[in-house]
C-alpha cells in the first residue's frame, strides 16, 4: 500500500463478562465486542472484549494525538460509570493504537502521542497503552 493506516480505541477486557450487559451498564455502544471463546476467522479469543474506537483511516498523515484526543473526549463524561465497571465486572482497561505504515519512503510516518487530557484519563481509569505496528 502506498500510504499509512490507523485506528485508536479503548477496550475494556475480562474472562468473565457479557459484553452486552456492559453496554447496557455504561449506557455507551461499543464498536466492537468480542466474547471468550467465540469462533472468530483465525482466532479464539481467550478474553471477553468491549471496544470503542475511531474509524479506520487511510492516509499519509496519521496523528494518533488528535484520533486518542477523540476518543477520550467521548468517553470522559462516562469516567466514573467506566470506573465502576471495572471494579463490577472485573476488567483491565486499554488504550489500543494499531498503525500500518506505508512502505513507501516518501510517505511520513504517523505522529505518535498523548494529550494531557488523554493520559490523565488512562491513568484515572488504570489503563495500560499497547501500540501494534505493521508494514504494508
Amino acid at each position: 500500500m502506498e500510504t499509512n493506516e490507523g485506528r485508536v480505541y479503548f477496550a475494556l477486557d475480562g474472562d468473565d463478562f457479557e459484553p452486552d450487559s456492559l453496554t447496557e451498564f455504561l449506557g455507551i455502544e461499543p464498536t466492537a465486542i468480542m466474547r471468550k471463546g467465540s469462533k472468530i476467522p483465525g482466532k479464539l479469543p481467550a478474553r471477553s472484549s468491549w471496544e470503542f474506537s475511531t474509524v479506520n483511516v487511510v492516509n499519509e498523515n496519521i496523528n494518533v494525538f488528535d484520533m486518542a484526543a477523540s476518543i477520550i473526549e467521548k468517553l470522559e463524561p462516562k469516567k466514573d460509570i467506566i470506573i465502576k465497571a471495572i471494579e463490577k465486572f472485573n476488567l483491565v482497561s486499554r488504550l489500543e493504537v494499531v498503525l500500518w505504515f506505508s512502505m513507501n519512503e516518501e510517505c511520513s510516518t504517523p505522529a505518535i502521542g498523548f494529550e494531557a487530557a488523554t493520559i490523565r484519563f488512562l491513568s484515572e481509569v488504570g489503563a495500560c497503552v499497547d501500540v501494534d505496528t505493521y508494514k504494508h
